[in-house]
């Protein structure tokens, strides 16, 4: 290098050194500011918390007082402006300038600041776009979408886990008000905003219909400066929820490498317990909370304890049941989810003072044994899952009194019992507005036993509304548990005792709803089973088959079926090439096999998946 070029070098380093002293100096002049930031930040969240609340509850019709509230706002917002100091404005540079476009990125030295530019470059672009789609949204969509802002990167949601928790919220309601279901109005949400861009669907194999979505992160990273802007959630300098309501009135439970949210929200926290409105677990493994603590959450509406994700992977336990013990306080709750949480035997009688409860979800709890006898007093409850509870053999009498119930999963049918003990199947024929059911019959019932199963299976004829049903058969492990002969007797009263009726006449069967989705699992007969023939299935078009001893699909008079989607998993025994299945299902648009050996020549690809060329395969978004 020769001494001009060095010269040259070293005024290069010169001029950067002095990019970099004043860029230091603006770093300390926005600390400043910062301190300034954090000063009057809790008054700006608490307003614009208080600004979504009055919005929301205007929407609904429950605001009063509004100018008084104003007035407060005003005189708040008059005392911060008066503490605002005059801050120099840093002048403007024009990009255009000569000096700046002579100016080359390469001539700069190797040793550079370490900012990952482009990062920020495409977060900051993000932010602005996802602000003004987000500013385009009404009210209640942009509470509904804060909500994504609490789950991990990358997270795959179930939607019906965003539908449940927007029914808590109150954003959406599931009581039976008209046409529209609350799985309808949530799946219009989630469609505007896969339209907008702003998620994702999430397809399994081929399947042209989607139940998940995720959101890609720098737009997640938006969101949570939305939500962190909003006042909707807490958020740490990397992103993850915290359990801290000092501004917001959502707390989450999140297992971070610092350290437990779980032990801030109990013993750091020292705050009114009654502001928390949700407590969304994204996270932790293991809770304890203590009765005394957990009881003065008077107005919460969401409880997310157990796990989310659709992942068995996310483990939940509870070290003492005890705590569940304060629920009979909280009479605003509206979601309740336990799902997938161990060493929980029973559910205390004061879950049956919940008025408002709306969706109990206790899907996957293992240990759980029975339910409480009073569940008939939980007027308000539209879904109830209690799906992979192996040990609860018996459903309580009082069932068919949820008079809302819309979807029921995990209906047990057991070792039948003396009349009037038990709900059966054919009480739940009154509930006129459930349209979701699946049941689980015990395959250890004695065979003596075992016509009046097929007798309770048969009521399903008397079903009105109901389009999706599940059947599966397995073994239930009875626990041993105790049952109050008062209680019993008191709900007996209440209800009708089961009384297995016939088989609905042909005028009945026009009056009966067309069945859209079908499932069976591990049936162990050859062929379709003798119940089906009351059930309407003329409109059928999901049918789901899931290992059993079934060899024969043909349906009573050789009628062909009207299904298009078709699901064949571990069956043996099942014997048929592609041609004989395609002239005894002729609307398929869809078939996937697994572990079906003796099914010839079917044209699918390497995941056992075949679709029509004629289908429509746009990704397509259907009702949860």
């Amino acid at each position: 290098m020769d001494a001009e070029d060095k010269s040259s070098s070293n005024d290069l380093r010169v001029i950067f050194e002095g990019i970099q002293k004043d860029l230091n100096y603006i770093k300390k002049a926005c600390c400043n500011l910062k301190d300034w930031e954090d000063l009057v930040n809790k008054d700006i969240r608490k307003l614009i918390l208080q600004g979504l609340d009055d919005a929301f509850k205007e929407r609904t019709g429950e605001i009063n007082g509004i100018q008084d509230n104003l007035e407060s706002t005003q005189k708040v917002v008059s005392e911060l402006k008066n503490q605002i100091c005059s801050v120099t404005q840093p002048s403007s540079v024009s990009l255009d300038s000569e000096s700046f476009k002579r100016f080359s990125l390469s001539q700069l030295p190797d040793q550079l600041p370490d900012v990952n530019l482009n990062n920020v470059i495409a977060e900051s672009y993000t932010l602005n776009e996802i602000e003004v789609v987000y500013n385009g949204l009404d009210v209640i969509k942009k509470l509904c979408l804060l909500c994504f802002s609490v789950f991990p990167e990358n997270a795959i949601i179930k939607k019906k886990v965003l539908v449940h928790w927007w029914v808590g919220e109150g954003f959406i309601d599931s009581l039976n008000s008209g046409e529209k279901t609350a799985e309808s109005t949530g799946n219009e949400f989630i469609k505007e905003f896969i339209r907008k861009g702003i998620i994702e669907p999430v397809h399994k194999k081929r399947r042209p219909k989607s139940d998940s979505c995720k959101m890609h992160p720098s737009i997640r990273h938006a969101v949570i400066e939305l939500s962190r802007r909003a006042g909707f959630v807490d958020f740490t300098s990397k992103g993850n929820p915290t359990a801290d309501f000092s501004y917001c009135r959502r707390a989450c439970l999140v297992k971070t490498e610092e350290g437990s949210s779980l032990r801030d929200l109990t013993y750091s926290f020292s705050l009114k317990k009654k502001h928390i409105h949700t407590l969304f677990n994204v996270s932790e493994s293991c809770l304890y909370f203590r009765l005394d603590w957990f009881s003065k959450m008077r107005y919460v509406k969401v409880l997310q304890l157990g796990r989310w994700s659709s992942s068995a992977t996310q483990l939940v336990e509870v070290e003492d049941p005890e705590f569940l013990q304060g629920l009979k306080k909280m009479k605003h709750l509206r979601y309740f989810s336990l799902r997938g949480i161990s060493r929980i035997t029973e559910l205390p009688n004061s879950i049956c003072k919940l008025s408002n409860l709306r969706i109990l979800n206790l899907n996957g709890c293992d240990n759980l044994e029975k339910l409480p006898d009073g569940i008939g007093s939980l007027t308000k409850l539209t879904h109830l899952d209690m799906s992979e509870c192996y040990l609860i053999s018996h459903m309580p009498k009082g069932l068919d009194l949820l008079s809302e119930l819309q979807v029921l999963k995990g209906f047990v049918i057991g070792n039948p019992r003396a009349e009037g003990l038990y709900c059966g199947l054919a009480d739940l024929a009154k509930l006129e507005h459930l349209r979701k059911l699946s049941i689980h019959v015990d395959t250890e019932t004695p065979r003596d036993k075992k016509s009046e199963v097929e007798k309770e299976l048969s009521s399903l004829g008397q079903f009105r509304k109901l389009k999706s049903l599940s059947v599966a058969w397995s073994r239930i492990y009875n626990a041993s548990t105790s049952t109050k002969e008062t209680t019993m007797q008191r709900l007996k009263s209440r209800a009708k005792s089961m009384r297995t009726k016939s088989i609905p006449s042909a005028e009945c069967q026009s009056q009966l709803a067309a069945l859209d989705k079908l499932g069976l699992q591990y049936f162990h007969g050859p062929k379709m089973p003798d119940w089906l023939q009351p059930l309407n299935l003329k409109s059928l078009k999901k049918l789901y088959i899931r290992g059993g001893e079934l060899s024969d699909l043909r349906q009573m008079g050789n009628q062909s079926w009207t299904v298009e989607r078709l699901q064949f998993k571990f069956l043996s025994e099942l014997k048929m090439d592609w041609q004989e299945l395609q002239a005894l299902f002729p609307k398929l648009t869809y078939v996937e096999k697994v572990s079906c050996p003796n099914l010839t020549f079917f044209p699918c690809d390497e995941n056992g998946v075949w679709v029509s060329p004629a289908a429509d395969t746009k990704q397509a978004i259907i009702p949860l």
